[in-house]
């Protein structure tokens, strides 16, 4: 008689994937460490900062009137904000213009690690495996700390280029609070207490054996 129980995934499609997993992370943390570090030695040079179309300057008078920005600046359209590019950057100008992928790359490479082992688990038959419910809570941690970091470096960096090409009125960044991560931070502790819960009915159920 065949079981009713059937697989969703095959065996060899998750030993891959926590393969894949690992290199990918491997992959995207050395790339975003090397993408910053190639920036700091670029100071001197231009560095691209994000500025919203609300903040500190009016980009439809600045671009009717491009003399009203300094020399060594200009402005160019992206999407909802547009990016200048300044002259003479500074060395932390440029780590914080690429800090939002240095910390993505190691947030993917941190996540890479927990995911592996969180598949390894489910490979050898022990899905709520101690510690597992933990790792997915930090998973979701990584998801919060990069979406919110990563949003707010090259914020800093705007802030502090605007104020030395003297386009901006203050040195205090906007703080722009991005919905995506909360959310998918949010499913994954839902996932981590789901685990949590089976994880506990497992042990009471080998207690009882």
């Amino acid at each position: 008689m065949r079981s009713s129980h059937r697989s969703y995934v095959r065996p060899s499609l998750i030993r891959f994937m926590a393969s894949a997993t690992l290199w990918i992370g491997a992959i995207a943390a050395f790339w975003g460490i090397a993408y910053a570090i190639n920036g700091a030695t670029q100071a001197g040079a231009y560095v691209t900062v994000p500025v919203p179309l609300d903040a500190f300057i009016d980009p439809e008078s600045a671009f009717a009137h491009p003399k009203q920005l300094p020399e060594g600046t200009s402005l160019q359209p992206s999407g909802n904000s547009v990016d200048l590019r300044a002259w003479d950057s500074t060395i932390l100008e440029q780590l914080l213009s690429r800090g939002d992928t240095a910390v993505t790359g190691v947030a993917l490479g941190l996540g890479a690690v927990l995911l592996r082992r969180l598949l390894l688990s489910i490979l050898e038959g022990e899905p709520f495996r101690k510690g597992n419910p933990s790792r997915i809570a930090r998973l979701a941690g990584l998801v919060v700390l990069s979406g919110f970091v990563a949003n707010f470096l090259p914020q800093i960096a705007a802030t502090m280029v605007l104020t030395r090409v003297g386009l901006s009125p203050s040195g205090i960044p906007t703080v722009h609070i991005p919905l995506l991560p909360i959310a998918a931070a949010l499913l994954l502790l839902i996932l981590a207490e789901a685990f949590r819960r089976g994880s506990e009915l497992a042990d009471d159920t080998a207690a009882t054996i």
